[in-house]
């Protein structure tokens, strides 16, 4: 009984079909059998173009059947020379940038790079300015050893010299170091 109750569906869209379509057998609606023969069949059979016959010797030529190139052609022709100019200029910047990726960086530069180097410019002021006073206070340092030692300033000429760059770089990295952590 309940069989007889369920109504019968097409099959395309899913709504009801009407008595007459269920008794003749159709398991579509009429609407939908009218777009589907308007349609005609799904996949037709269509003959491509025939193979270019090209000389001996020569290359075969490249065949465009949707005129895509053209279109391309007609949508490059039709934007300003500024516009052009300036993805050119762009895309060789980032070409430029690629390649500087690729090439191997020196382990000093991979090192300097890690630790956040010259991310801002005022780190450099500091590490200047570490490096001076650190230079500075070893320049005080070996004259006072020369002063009491009763040496001359020849004598001390070598250790003043290295001690100072010594000094100088490690109050410089000491500058930096508080540069980075003041976020200048």
């Amino acid at each position: 009984m309940a069989e007889t109750l369920a109504r019968a569906r097409c099959a395309s869209c899913g709504n009801g079909l009407p008595y007459e379509a269920w008794s003749r057998g159709q398991s579509s609606c009429d609407n939908c059998t009218r777009l589907a023969s308007r349609a005609g069949p799904a996949a037709t059979y269509v003959r491509g173009p025939a193979p270019s016959r090209a000389p001996s010797g020569s290359q075969p030529r490249a065949v465009d059947p949707t005129g895509a190139t053209a279109a391309y052609e007609r949508i490059f022709d039709d934007m300003p020379d500024e516009l052009v100019d300036e993805l050119v200029a762009a895309l060789e910047s980032e070409m430029e940038k690629l390649e500087r990726e690729k090439t191997p960086k020196s382990p000093v530069h991979e090192v300097l790079e890690e630790l956040g180097f010259n991310h801002s410019p005022r780190e450099w002021q500091w590490a200047a300015w570490g490096f001076a006073a650190g230079f500075a206070a070893n320049v005080v340092l070996a004259k006072y050893a020369q002063m009491t030692s009763g040496g001359s300033m020849t004598e001390f000429a070598g250790p003043l010299l290295i001690g100072g760059i010594v000094a100088g770089a490690t109050c410089g990295a000491i500058g930096w170091g508080t540069a980075k952590l003041r976020g200048h």
